[in-house]
């Protein structure tokens, strides 16, 4: 039972001799400056790689009609492309509007207009940090911006998840396909935290920095209310063998969202599966024809 017990108890770092020196060195920075360190932090350990796009996304990106919506001071892309009802795309941590290339043609062939967007942080929007907060906020304002208009949404990753939550705020039905979405959130917060082996309370300083700023609380975020999910028409989509986001996650949502559906694959992983050919057919058939 001892052993059992110490199982569970949350570790310091990952014991690495870098980890433990990070620790440290956070731990005493955090005392002498909390805010500044917070602040930095935050910056530094929530920051965005660039999303290199191929010739074909950039020659996509060059039709699409493209402004800016404004989320607290910040600047958030959106891409236009074609008319009639909006089917809108979602992408992940670490991606951007154009990595849901795959699905824009056959969308637009069957005459829906597709919008998609760079999160806070991420692509051509402002700042080059951001969170899953802010990927909510981000969702929420594009979402409502469209809310006449929308039809359906095709989102990936975190994106989905962020996708279910704004949807518990749309009475009209919706079409909604989610690509390989995640699970327990906090979870995966706290071991990216002791690996990286950042000192608890200057973590949860920076946590409660974004949570002020988003006004939201990020423990609300990672529960579903499925009872007002479950009046959209949800397809979940996961491959088996995704390494990033386990397929439990989907296993999950689909016992607990009546109605809804699971397509799995096989070796496509956490981000080809956007560019499979059976993939890109099967989620933009959950899209009846629109009615233009």
């Amino acid at each position: 039972m001892q052993n059992a017990a110490k199982s569970h108890v949350q570790k310091k770092h990952d014991r690495t001799i870098v980890s433990g020196a990070t620790y440290v060195l956070t731990r005493i920075a955090f005392q002498l400056a909390p805010n500044k360190v917070a602040r930095l932090m935050r910056v530094q350990g929530f920051s965005i790689k660039s999303y290199h796009l191929s010739a074909k996304q950039r020659e996509l990106l060059g039709q699409a009609q493209s402004f800016y919506l404004d989320l607290a001071g910040n600047k958030i892309k959106v891409f236009e492309w074609g008319v009639g009802p909006v089917i809108l795309l979602v992408h992940g941590w670490g991606g951007r509007a154009l990595q849901m290339d795959s699905f824009v043609t056959s969308l637009l062939e069957r005459g829906f207009k597709v919008v998609a967007f760079d999160h806070k942080g991420h692509g051509e929007s402002s700042s080059r940090y951001s969170s899953y907060p802010e990927i909510f906020r981000s969702t929420e304002l594009v979402a409502a911006h469209y809310a006449h208009e929308l039809y359906g949404v095709i989102a990936h990753s975190i994106g989905s998840n962020s996708m279910f939550k704004v949807s518990e705020k749309f009475e009209q039905k919706l079409k909604i396909a989610v690509i390989a979405p995640m699970d327990d959130f906090l979870g995966y917060l706290e071991k990216m935290r002791a690996r990286m082996g950042i000192y608890e309370k200057l973590f949860a300083q920076v946590i409660r920095q974004i949570e002020a700023d988003c006004a939201v609380q990020l423990a609300d975020l990672c529960v579903l209310d499925y009872e007002k999910i479950s009046r959209h028409d949800v397809l979940l989509v996961h491959d088996k063998f995704d390494r990033i986001n386990k397929i439990r996650a989907s296993h999950e949502i689909k016992r607990n969202l009546q109605g809804s559906s699971l397509m799995e694959t096989e070796m496509l992983g956490h981000s080809r599966i956007l560019r499979n050919p059976e993939v890109v057919d099967r989620v933009v058939a959950h899209f009846a024809p629109a009615q233009v």
